[in-house]
């Protein structure tokens, strides 16, 4: 009963003191129906998918329609030559496997490369499922420091030991020759296992 007596007062004060929404609010649930906690982010932590949690909208954020998203002006995805790429990252692999990388005609840089997941404990406050330029995060995306120069947004980029990605994510540690690449919402073992790499990172262009 305390928990829903908490529910009642938190969607209250939501209501009163802040009318305008900024975010949707979840409620997370066992199989019993049971609330498990309360969250402003659609993402549920692995132990709770493996046990059948379940995850549904609590208060429902209020869009202002005449606000613009930030994310509207990137588009670059979807200008990107995807079988070009492919190709391209084909032809890197061949040449690493033969050690004959020189023979390359892209340019590549030796950099810091760590790993990251979607969900709370890599991204947090900033878990959404998105990445900065507002595409969905998962493998092969790509965050760089875009001040550095090194990169921008939209290069695709063959990393040593990871495989095509594009850089479209920043991150508030990811820092001059220092790249984080993302594994997919759920894991986090993967992102741990690989730990912070100093690799080659070809740029296709």
């Amino acid at each position: 009963m305390l928990i829903y007596l908490f529910i009642l007062i938190f969607s209250m004060l939501i209501f009163f003191i802040n009318l305008n929404v900024t975010a949707n609010i979840y409620i997370i649930k066992d199989k019993q129906g049971n609330t498990i906690r309360i969250t402003s982010q659609h993402q549920m932590m692995k132990k709770e998918k493996e046990a059948g949690c379940t995850i549904a909208i609590l208060i429902e954020e209020k869009k202002d329609p005449t606000v613009q998203s930030r994310f509207q002006k990137y588009d670059f995805k979807e200008r990107i030559d995807w079988d070009k790429c492919r190709n391209a990252a084909q032809v890197i692999e061949q040449k690493i496997k033969n050690q004959s990388e020189s023979e390359l005609n892209y340019p590549v840089y030796q950099v810091l490369a760590t790993a990251y997941t979607p969900d709370e404990r890599c991204c947090a406050p900033y878990a959404d499922g998105y990445t900065a330029t507002g595409y969905p995060a998962g493998y092969g995306s790509i965050a760089i420091d875009p001040d550095y120069g090194m990169f921008q947004f939209g290069d695709v980029l063959y990393v040593e030991g990871y495989g095509l990605g594009v850089a479209d994510d920043v991150g508030s540690a990811i820092k001059g020759k220092h790249i984080d690449v993302c594994f997919n919402l759920g894991e986090l073992e993967k992102a741990d296992d690989w730990g912070r790499q100093n690799v080659r990172v070809w740029k296709i262009e």
